[in-house]
């Protein structure tokens, strides 16, 4: 089992979010953990204005293979910010921090297809940075529940591995400002990837990948407006096969 066709990993993000993989293995067991860098760029839709801009995030995970099931840990954190916030024609500069955990199984129907279903949590926050009367206050969004989607991949000549993958999730919501306090809400999301991996050596490799989140949040207890999530990753990471 030395080439990429032998072990075919879809590895996506996530953070986030949305995991997929699609790996057929000839031994029993396998472990795999990963570790990865994303440059993100980050939306964040409501009714009186938006957040845009790039988010430098680290992360990793582990996999364990059984035969044709698989088990999958991974969180993902930001490192850096650079984000503006127009609420009201007002530009005010704003902290966004941006966590995501999930945890997901999957099984693999054959040597290119795969299907999962995990659980995930995400949360955004954002941070007025401006002096003015509202300089420190905090608002957070999060979400968490289940995920479900499907994965597939191909090997290209003995180059490497090109994959996809697409998944759901239906989630509770959370919103908390310094204004309104706590509220629930429901969630739900899309994710779509791409990714390409190759072997650096028998047991290192490399994967370069763009995933698409969309997230919306809707029928907040206390509030009557819905909010909006785009994230785009452009991910770089490194796996070691044991």
């Amino acid at each position: 089992m030395n080439t990429p066709a032998n072990l075919t990993c879809l590895a996506m993000t996530i953070a986030t979010i949305l995991s997929a993989k699609t790996c057929i293995a000839q031994e029993d067991i396998l472990i795999i953990p990963n570790t990865f860098t994303s440059l993100r760029q980050f939306e964040y839709s409501v009714y009186n204005g938006n957040v845009r801009g790039d988010i430098r995030s680290l992360g990793g995970g582990i996999t364990g293979i059984y035969k044709r099931f698989y088990i999958d840990l991974s969180g993902e954190r930001n490192m850096t910010t650079n984000e503006e916030s127009i609420i009201n024609g007002l530009s005010n500069t704003i902290k966004f921090e941006r966590t995501d955990f999930a945890a997901s199984i999957g099984y693999a129907v054959n040597d290119s297809i795969s299907a999962f279903v995990g659980y995930k949590y995400g949360k955004s926050t954002l941070t007025e940075l401006v002096p003015s009367p509202f300089a420190g206050a905090k608002t957070s969004l999060a979400g968490k529940g289940v995920f479900i989607g499907a994965g597939g991949g191909s090997a290209v000549r003995d180059w490497g591995t090109l994959s996809f993958s697409a998944a759901y999730a239906k989630m509770v919501a959370n919103y908390n400002s310094y204004d309104i306090g706590t509220t629930e809400g429901d969630a739900s999301g899309t994710s779509l990837g791409i990714e390409w991996k190759a072997s650096i050596t028998t047991n290192l490799y490399y994967d370069l990948s763009m995933v698409r989140h969309d997230y919306y949040y809707e029928n907040f207890h206390k509030v009557d407006f819905d909010i909006s999530e785009q994230i785009l990753s452009f991910r770089i990471g490194l796996s070691y096969r044991f």
